[in-house]
């Protein structure tokens, strides 16, 4: 009896074994897998089907134009008036820049129309962008065409970005008329001694002029038509000086001005007999005279251009 109820105790504890395993692979029948592998694999569907799908809502979404950034700089909005003027005249120049660039550095080039390097650059330095400004200028310049081009630039030097404007200018010669000169110092005067003259030995140079001794506040006047195309100050030389250019393209130059006398502006026209300012004795001088030049391919304009003895178109003015 008690090996019968070994037996019988031993095939119900097989029997409920082989019940346990049954059940186990009737659960596998229906989920294979633990619940957390049936989630991520879930998960991943869903992610592979929105991956999927995502390309052509964004399509249908956006139109399918791609968005393009507004340039750091763009192309100044640049006018540059009048469109001609007579050598000396004055310009003004009125641009805006735009651009995603907060601040720009800004010049303007004049360049010949037939070609080659700048002739002439004005230096606007650092302007904001989205703003309209004005700009005064009178290029020393020959008469002649020219394509006025602003250029603007980014100021940062990584990336840097460039954007210009042209323009084109006439500077007209200037009008020639019959003038048979006039004497630059209205009153009394006297050529001084051998140390006045054109070419007299000086400390380190030699003198470039004729002087011209007179009372202080004697008028100083223009030998022929033309126009200023300098006015300057130089306390250790020439004083107030003022040079004009003739309608006979020859410099003349006018030193050692009364402080305060000098009448005419840079640019200005004017006509043989102008007043220009009066006899002084201002920066290095010694007693009031005026310092006369003349140079016939302009004052400094080159290397080689020089003044001549002016004493021959003093003494045909004088009479």
């Amino acid at each position: 009896m008690l090996v019968g109820a070994c037996t019988n105790s031993g095939s119900l504890q097989e029997f409920w074994r082989d019940e346990r395993t049954r059940a186990a692979v009737e659960r596998s029948r229906v989920s294979p897998d633990p619940a957390y592998v049936r989630r991520s694999l879930a998960l991943a569907a869903t992610a592979v089907a929105t991956a999927l799908l995502a390309p052509a809502a964004s399509a249908q979404t956006t139109g399918g134009v791609p968005y393009v950034a507004p340039p750091l700089v763009d192309a100044p909005a640049f006018t540059v008036t009048p469109a001609a003027i007579a050598p000396g005249g004055q310009l003004t120049i009125e641009y805006r820049i735009t651009g995603r660039a907060r601040r720009v550095r800004v010049r303007v080039d004049l360049l010949p129309t037939a070609g080659g390097p700048p002739v002439a650059t004005l230096a606007l330095g650092r302007r904001p962008t989205g703003r309209t400004f004005t700009a005064k200028w009178r290029p020393q310049l020959a008469a002649g065409r020219y394509t006025a081009r602003l250029r603007a630039t980014t100021l940062r030097r990584r990336g840097r970005a460039r954007a210009s404007s042209t323009s084109t200018i006439e500077i007209q010669e200037a009008p020639v008329t019959a003038s048979s000169g006039v004497f630059p110092v209205q009153g009394p005067y006297s050529f001084g001694g051998p140390e006045s003259r054109f070419g007299a030995e000086r400390e380190g140079h030699v003198h470039q002029g004729q002087d011209i001794a007179a009372a202080s506040g004697t008028p100083v006047v223009a030998p022929r038509a033309g126009f200023i195309s300098w006015r300057a100050f130089q306390a250790d030389g020439a004083g107030y000086y003022v040079v004009v250019h003739g309608d006979d393209a020859r410099d003349y130059v006018f030193m050692h001005l009364r402080g305060g006398s000098v009448v005419v502006q840079k640019g200005q026209g004017v006509a043989a007999g102008d007043q220009l300012g009066a006899v002084g004795q201002s920066g290095h001088a010694d007693g009031p005279h005026l310092h006369f030049e003349i140079w016939p391919e302009g004052w400094y304009s080159s290397k080689t251009s020089k003044p001549i003895d002016p004493m021959p178109d003093l003494l045909a003015w004088a009479g």
